[in-house]
């Protein structure tokens, strides 16, 4: 349960247009949700899904 609540923060912030970059959202990420995040993250898709929500949002913002 946990887990799946620290991807859901990490996506909410992709869409929010505040970071550039995966790397940014998990810095911002509190330090307990990073391993889970880091984890979901090791599939290829899952990054790159979390890539273009996070380009698009950013793009978006500006």
């Amino acid at each position: 349960m946990k887990a799946s609540a620290a991807v859901e923060r990490a996506f909410n912030l992709a869409r929010s247009g505040q970071c550039r970059s995966v790397a940014e959202i998990i810095r911002r990420l509190p330090e307990a949700d990073r391993p889970a995040v880091e984890a979901y993250l090791d599939g290829p898709s899952a990054r790159r899904e979390l890539i273009l929500i996070c380009s698009d949002a950013w793009l978006a913002a500006r």
